[in-house]
């Protein structure tokens, strides 16, 4: 019987796995699928002979003719890419057909001719039946309106003018630049008055308030908010200090702030001993025993404990460190610092505790305080008013008191 099975009615004959659709009349012709960029349209897939249809194209392409079928032989037309009628398009317009002709082809470019020594903004190209845009230009440039230049893109297309620049009036002409050191804070600006110097410069304007120039401020400094007039409008920026120190004398240039030597301080204040202050928050804050200008830190007692002074044993003491250009402008009182158990009430019980340390030179007294405590006895001759005020009051503290402070 061979390979091929063939029916004369309309069904699917299958053969070696091969599948195939005939039409009832010998020589009728299988219509797989429509042309390339197009579709099938009105035509069936089993077409008679001696008959056609008319499939169809995508958008931008033209049928070249309909589908056919001879005896059994299929033709199949094409979807061509369709060409623009340039006559057509140009039937309301002021504008000469140049040298393009009638129908252009897609893909094909031709120049038409302006008027009245206008220039024709560019070629026009045909893709898909579709003209390229273009505009006929007045002599000396589209005349875009104030804040807006002519598009680097598309010569008919106006755009905002771009940061930093501005256009005052209608024109042709592009925007104009800010003066060096200014910009604007938005496009589309119509006016030199909305260029701004940046914030290391002062401004220069004139009468009406036009943006002259931008001059700069001196090293490590600027100016902040609307008033930047003058030269005296430049402030030093944080962490830095201006020279000279005076205010009523003109800026010369601002130097980095000095950071505050607190090593001697510390090591006399703190240690590991119950008596002594801890670094606190200046452990982190006061690295290398510099305390940063412009920052705070504060040293702390041990839990449950108190610093007062020994000239005024009832109040509390400040324990914080500032520092202003290697200065310590905030720091414990100078004088004899005491570390006693908190409490809510002032009042002296068995139940409170003063151990002391001092700001300046009189560890030695408390050494002579401890040597002598069970005599109960000191030389204060040697020592400061403060000094023999502080043992004084150890010596009239209760035994069971003296001998907590061992």
């Amino acid at each position: 019987m061979g390979g091929r099975l063939c029916c004369h009615t309309m069904t699917a004959c299958a053969v070696l796995g091969v599948y195939e659709r005939v039409h009832a009349q010998v020589g009728g012709c299988f219509v797989p699928e429509g042309p390339q960029h197009g579709e099938l349209g009105n035509c069936p897939q089993a077409l008679s002979s001696g008959s056609s249809c008319l499939p169809g194209c995508e958008e931008g392409y033209v049928l070249d003719g309909p589908v056919s079928c001879d005896a059994g032989q299929l033709r199949m037309p094409s979807c061509v890419p369709s060409g623009c009628n340039v006559s057509e398009a140009l039937e309301f317009l002021d504008v000469e057909m140049g040298d393009c002709p009638e129908i252009l082809e897609s893909g094909a470019t031709c120049e038409l001719q302006c008027p009245d020594e206008q220039e024709l903004s560019d070629n026009v190209t045909c893709y898909l039946g579709n003209l390229s845009d273009f505009v006929c230009i007045p002599p000396g440039g589209w005349p875009c309106p104030a804040g807006h230049q002519v598009s680097t893109d598309s010569p008919a297309t106006c755009v905002p003018c771009p940061l930093s620049t501005y256009k005052s009036g209608q024109g042709p002409w592009p925007c104009a630049r800010c003066p060096p050191g200014s910009q604007t804070n938005e496009t589309g600006r119509t006016s030199a008055e909305a260029c701004m110097c940046h914030d290391t410069y002062y401004e220069l304007r004139d009468a009406s308030n036009k943006l002259l120039s931008c001059l700069p401020c001196p090293n490590n400094s600027g100016v902040v908010g609307f008033h930047r007039h003058r030269h005296e409008d430049c402030r030093c920026w944080q962490g830095f200090v201006r020279e000279p120190a005076s205010e009523d004398e003109r800026l010369q240039y601002c130097r980095p702030a000095e950071p505050c030597n607190v090593s001697d301080l510390l090591s006399n204040l703190t240690g590991p001993e119950a008596y002594k202050l801890k670094m606190g928050s200046c452990e982190t804050t006061a690295n290398s025993s510099l305390l940063p200008d412009g920052l705070t830190c504060s040293l702390a007692c041990n839990a449950g404990f108190g610093a007062q002074l020994g000239s005024d044993i009832f109040r509390a003491v400040d324990l914080t460190l500032a520092c202003e250009d290697g200065t310590l402008v905030r720091m414990p009182p100078e004088g004899y610092l005491w570390l006693g158990t908190s409490g809510p009430s002032p009042v002296l019980s068995h139940d409170v505790l003063f151990v002391w340390v001092v700001t300046t030179d009189s560890c030695c007294c408390r050494r002579d305080l401890l040597a002598h405590r069970r005599s109960m006895s000191c030389d204060v001759s040697q020592h400061s008013t403060a000094c023999a005020f502080a043992l004084s009051f150890v010596m009239v503290l209760p035994s069971a008191l003296a001998l907590d402070i061992r």
